[in-house]
């Protein structure tokens, strides 16, 4: 898998090297490029097709210890990648993270577009594991959470400290 190096660190990509305009495909939270696989199969015929593979939990290589990786930060490694591959009139496509939208706001010179995708949809609501945790947790009645009872939090009517105030 080839790799660049950016400010902030080293990453991977994957490249399917034809001629055709570029698109850089952008996952999200703990996703490596692997989501984007039945996408690149189908775009990779007549479209450059980048995979990066930022630092958001799938990542090989660590990166620096002064590495900004704010919702900015992530943003100008996209932009910074985009550059150091010599791309232009790119189209990002973003998936959950929104490093596509802060470099957007940036107004670089080399994108020309954007695509937006949910991940957030249909059966997929709330997205993943952490999503199911969530569901899960959203079905436990407050009033039955023991450590909430304790805590003096105004939304328990029958929580013993709340009348202590």
């Amino acid at each position: 898998m080839p790799a660049v190096e950016l400010t902030a660190g080293t990453i991977d990509y994957e490249d399917t090297g034809t001629d055709g305009p570029a698109v850089v495909l952008l996952g999200g939270v703990l996703l490596d490029g692997s989501v984007w696989d039945p996408v690149v199969a189908d775009l990779g015929r007549d479209h450059r097709c980048i995979v990066p593979t930022l630092p958001l939990g799938s990542h090989r290589r660590p990166m620096r210890a002064d590495a900004n990786l704010s919702l900015y930060g992530f943003g100008r490694m996209v932009g910074e990648l985009v550059e150091r591959l010599d791309l232009r009139d790119v189209t990002l496509v973003q998936n959950d993270h929104a490093a596509a939208l802060a470099l957007a706001g940036s107004r670089p010179r080399r994108v020309a577009r954007l695509v937006i995708s949910s991940c957030e949809a249909f059966e997929n609501y709330p997205p993943g594991l952490p999503g199911k945790n969530l569901r899960l947790v959203a079905m436990i009645p407050a009033a039955s959470c023991s450590r909430r009872r304790r805590c003096g939090c105004a939304r328990c009517a029958d929580c013993p400290s709340r009348s202590a105030g």
